[in-house]
């Protein structure tokens, strides 16, 4: 594929660009910083440095023959309140260019902080805004749009490009108080900037759309965010609270959408062993020259160790040599070859070499304390013959041992990959199973339907009408596996409703008579449609609730809670379909039955 990020330098984008290019697909960067290294300069992508207009934008879009487009925006997502007023030139100008020439996916990087509780801030109305923007143009222009919402990221990069992690870890190094507008107990879910480029590799290559929370499932609360980097850190952070915004609670970090589409897994979570990459973060108080300096000297520290070991090792050789001039057994064996060997093979050839010249030296001082004319060297081959042994030994025995490092560790590196395949086919097949488990409940509820039916019919041929509601709470319990299930009787008038049943769970919780507003909305959507579905999961209305209309007015509401997630289906929500005609019938003949004419009228008395 060929693949445009569009928008300033993004760790996110960095790491996704670069994740494309070692997986062999072309990218292209459009962006108006003029020096920026954007990815890895081993990799070789394509760099457009300009502004953001369509005009420019279109024949990029042509040349390269692009097939989806990232729109980067972590000045919105990672930075502070002050950079809500950052441009988004290049979503516009991008949605104006993709009229001219369409594409098969249009990423849009937003935060999962636009579903958090409370007011927005005005950085994050800028996202919102952006994703309506968004949204237009697929109902407009047919765009196959794909929206990210991502948690807060973090990974391996300079302070300033970790925005809210990094200003967070940087303030601790320094010892300045933070303020946090959330509460210890509000849950954030952290992400690994590898593993986020994973999740976007998978989704733009499966060409999945819609819109989607890249998290890890596994949310911290903020005491324990703050605990990580502290740990990273090296010191204890002084943080005030403020406890003025909230976030999601923890059940509402789903990332199982996102695992079901592509099988995406998370690696590395920031409790286990994810923090220990914030420790790699450079201290933004050292200059440049300083890391520099840092890296050489951690660099240099084992080649001082190797150094000093082979001069450890020529301090033998030369003891050696002293005490063997008085040892014929030894007249025959050369020390120094030993010497060279055991250095190159133990070494390599750059250590090796190192050995060959203290050798050679070694023998050219025997020469010179055995009286030996230093000119005799160049009119004699024979004594050439030691020189030539100890360079090949070196060379040879070196290249060797440096051949073995390399595959050992070409073995490590593969070892660690197929660990990391093992474990998320390991996860994938935990997965797998589950999903087969709750299939094969599925497949046997189907085989027995029929039954089912015939039950459900049995139970509810009553003419009772608060019977037959009663009823209709065990049924719908244990047809969609649910704990929290009630009905509501709409009054007389229409405009309010009271509990009239519930399951054993929410009595005494419930609410008697439901709000006017969430009573106004469900009214609205069961003029349309018979049942529910809250697919955005909103806090305020049941997860599935169906219509009761007898005699073609609303009769009363179905509403169940607490749902799983594969229990939003439309199986489920046909299901309860059925149900609930079931129930309309019943109701609707025992109304007609005489004996019910006074109850009705007494209860429309009261």
């Amino acid at each position: 594929m060929n693949i445009l990020f569009a928008g300033p330098w993004d760790l996110v984008g960095k790491t996704t660009a670069e994740h494309f290019l070692r997986e062999g697909h072309d990218v292209c960067w459009l962006t108006e910083e003029p020096k920026r290294t954007l990815w890895d300069k081993k990799l070789h992508g394509t760099i457009c440095r300009g502004q953001y207009k369509a005009a420019q934008i279109v024949p990029i879009l042509r040349s390269h023959r692009i097939d989806a487009v990232v729109v980067l925006t972590a000045g919105l997502r990672e930075g502070s309140d002050a950079a809500a007023d950052a441009r988004t030139e290049p979503l516009g100008e991008l949605l104006t260019a993709l009229r001219e020439y369409p594409v098969r996916c249009f990423v849009y990087l937003s935060s999962v902080e636009l579903a958090w509780q409370g007011p927005l801030t005005p950085r994050q109305a800028v996202l919102a805004g952006a994703e309506l923007r968004c949204r237009a143009s697929r109902d407009t222009d047919g765009l196959p749009l794909l929206v990210v919402r991502l948690g807060w990221l973090y990974g391996r990069a300079e302070p300033e490009d970790l925005g809210i992690a990094g200003m967070a870890l940087q303030a601790i190094r320094e010892g300045c108080s933070l303020r946090c507008p959330y509460s210890p107990e509000d849950c954030m879910d952290a992400v690994e900037a590898g593993d986020a480029a994973a999740a976007l590799y998978r989704m733009i290559l499966h060409g999945v759309t819609g819109s989607y929370q890249l998290v890890t499932g596994h949310p911290l609360t903020m005491e324990n965010w703050f605990h990580c980097l502290e740990r990273a850190a090296g010191q204890k952070a002084n943080i005030q609270w403020e406890n003025k915004r909230h976030t999601m609670p923890a059940d509402r970090y789903a990332a199982e959408p996102l695992k079901t589409a592509t099988g995406w897994m998370p690696y590395t979570l920031l409790e286990e062993n994810g923090w220990q990459m914030l420790r790699d973060v450079p201290d933004a108080r050292r200059t440049e020259p300083d890391r520099i300096a840092q890296a050489r000297r951690g660099k240099s520290h084992p080649a001082l160790r190797s150094t000093a070991e082979m001069l450890g090792l020529f301090g033998i050789t030369l003891v050696l040599l002293r005490f063997s001039k008085d040892v014929s057994d030894l007249k025959y064996v050369d020390i120094r070859l030993m010497f060279v060997a055991l250095v190159a093979s133990c070494y390599g050839s750059g250590m090796g070499l190192a050995a060959v010249v203290l050798a050679s030296l070694s023998y050219l001082y025997s020469l010179a304390v055995s009286y030996v004319d230093i000119s005799y060297l160049l009119y004699s081959v024979d004594t050439w013959v030691p020189f030539v042994i100890y360079a090949v030994t070196g060379s040879v025995l070196g290249y060797q041992s440096g051949r073995r490092r390399e595959e050992r560790e070409a073995l490590r590196r593969q070892n660690r990959q197929l660990q990391e395949k093992c474990s998320q086919l390991q996860a994938v097949q935990e997965e797998t199973i589950e999903i087969k488990s709750r299939l094969q409940q599925r497949i046997a509820a189907e085989r027995h339907s029929f039954a089912n039916l015939y039950r459900i019919v049995q139970e509810l041929d009553a003419l009772d009408p608060p019977q037959i509601l009663q009823h209709t709470v065990n049924i719908v319990e244990d047809l969609l596996g649910c704990e929290r299930v009630a009905v509501y009787r709409m009054d007389p008038d229409g405009r309010g409703a009271h509990l009239v049943a519930c399951t054993a769970p929410m009595e005494g919780r419930a609410p008697m008579v439901p709000d006017g507003k969430r009573l106004a909305a469900l009214r609205a959507v069961f003029a349309h449609q018979p049942v529910f579905a809250n697919t955005e999961l909103n806090p305020d209305r049941p997860d599935l609730a169906a219509a009761i209309r007898c005699g073609g007015r609303l009769y009363g509401i179905v509403a169940a809670y607490d749902l799983e997630p594969d229990h939003f289906t439309t199986y489920y929500q046909d299901l309860l379909k059925v149900v609930v005609g079931l129930i309309e019938r019943n109701l609707v003949r025992a109304l007609d039955d005489p004996r019910q004419e006074a109850a009705c009228a007494g209860e429309a008395a009261l």
